[in-house]
């Protein structure tokens, strides 16, 4: 039963994820084409699975390692290329790979009681992400 709970927080966190994605991307400009609402979905809950599976095996391990999580996010990130194989760029897969984590990690912290982690993690996020905004405007 463990594993729908990751199952879920995974597959809210990329459905998050690929939201502010596609207005940061409209924020500066890019258009971020995405798939119809039900195949985008499918595709988030796939990816999501794989990385809950990865995680819950990682939580009930004995021998705990975080460096394993790399396998899944890359997985996902190859799901990802392969759905958007032409209109994706390396770019975006890693963006929405970032964007996933710093929405996790906020709300790990916000639910774990530590405002003031949860508040400087948004604010580093938010200020890198304007940074970025300002330096592709200009390209």
């Amino acid at each position: 039963m463990h594993l729908l709970y990751y199952w879920v927080a995974a597959f809210a966190t990329l459905v998050a994820a690929l939201v502010l994605l596609n207005i940061f991307d409209s924020a500066i400009g890019n258009d971020l084409m995405l798939l119809s609402t039900g195949k985008e979905a499918g595709v988030a809950a796939v990816a999501s699975l794989i990385e809950a599976t990865g995680a819950w095996l990682l939580a009930f391990s004995a021998l705990p390692s975080y460096n394993a999580m790399i396998i899944p996010l890359l997985i996902v990130g190859i799901i990802y290329k392969i759905a958007h194989f032409e209109d994706w760029s390396k770019g975006d897969i890693v963006l929405l790979m970032v964007f996933q984590y710093a929405i996790f990690f906020t709300a790990l912290s916000f639910y774990h009681g530590q405002f003031k982690a949860a508040i400087i993690l948004l604010g580093l996020f938010g200020a890198v992400l304007a940074l970025m905004a300002s330096f592709s405007r200009d390209l």
